[in-house]
């Protein structure tokens, strides 16, 4: 796979900034489109990137996906099996064994992962750490079962999460700044992000746990992130869909028959030139275990 990183030799103390190649922008369309028939759209927005920047790194075998949730992210973007998926829930990891992304899944928390030191030379967690309360410990077991030089490649919410948002951005904007901050904690809340940090403390917390990184960027402008905050209203019924009949999408091919549909994968495709922005809402981070 091409790496989306320029050639320029890593730093210890200027990571390279990951940006848009053209190969990059050409695949967006249609992971788009795949997104979009599989997932909500609010999801589908956000994992189209995330599928463009991950999906360019190099994982070596053994990988361990930490988070792995149903294993749609690993079985759409990954283009290979992985060697191990861990998630804390039992039906998701069911989900995951199923998908088969993986060679095996486990049950267990990143804070205590059940593999000897050592045990992988490449581990990847999109939008999963956040998530973790125990966050220092989880990034130190993380550390632990990695090979000396070995990867880390996750993605993670930025401190301008919350206020990326549309109700935030709108409140603020009439100096409803109270309600804007209120909404923003209860988003997060609902959302489970116990982390949501700037570029200088995720990089303080991956050096502390014995990662030093190498490529970083910012992705997803607030104008996307508002269109991220009202598209959950546009895909709630696909809760009940999940729910009823284990799928989320239903009318996998309804872009075909329905204009705003294709509009909506236009859009999303586009969201793909916004890495490597100044105010991003999410980080993704390269890292290796020094």
């Amino acid at each position: 796979m091409t790496n989306t990183a320029s050639t320029s030799p890593a730093s210890p103390t200027a990571p390279e900034l990951v940006r848009p190649t053209p190969e990059l922008l050409a695949r967006a369309p249609e992971i788009a489109r795949h997104h979009l028939q599989t997932l909500p759209v609010h999801r589908a927005m956000i994992r189209v990137v995330e599928c463009l920047l991950v999906g360019a790194e190099e994982l070596p075998a053994p990988t361990l996906d930490v988070g792995c949730g149903d294993g749609h992210f690993a079985a759409s973007c990954l283009g290979r099996t992985l060697e191990a998926g861990i998630d804390p829930s039992p039906a998701s990891a069911a989900e995951a064994a199923r998908a088969g992304a993986y060679k095996q899944v486990y049950v267990g928390s990143a804070a205590q992962l059940p593999f000897p030191d050592a045990s992988f030379a490449s581990v990847v967690s999109n939008c999963v750490l956040e998530h973790i309360p125990p966050l220092d410990e989880s990034l130190a077991e993380i550390s632990r079962v990695l090979r000396p030089g070995g990867t880390l490649v996750i993605t993670v919410p930025s401190e301008r999460f919350a206020g990326s948002l549309f109700w935030p951005q709108a409140l603020s904007a009439v100096g409803l700044h109270g309600p804007a901050a209120a909404y923003g904690r209860w988003f997060n809340g609902i959302s489970y992000h116990y982390h949501t940090y700037s570029q200088q403390e995720w990089t303080r917390r991956l050096e502390t746990a014995g990662f030093r990184v190498e490529r970083w960027t910012s992705y997803l402008n607030p104008r996307a992130m508002a269109v991220f905050d009202l598209s959950h209203y546009y895909g709630a019924p696909t809760l009940l869909s999940k729910r009823l009949t284990g799928r989320w999408i239903l009318w996998p091919n309804k872009r075909d028959y329905l204009p705003w549909e294709r509009a909506l994968e236009r859009r999303l495709a586009g969201y793909a030139e916004q890495i490597a922005i100044p105010n991003g809402a999410y980080y993704f981070f390269a890292a290796r275990k020094a």
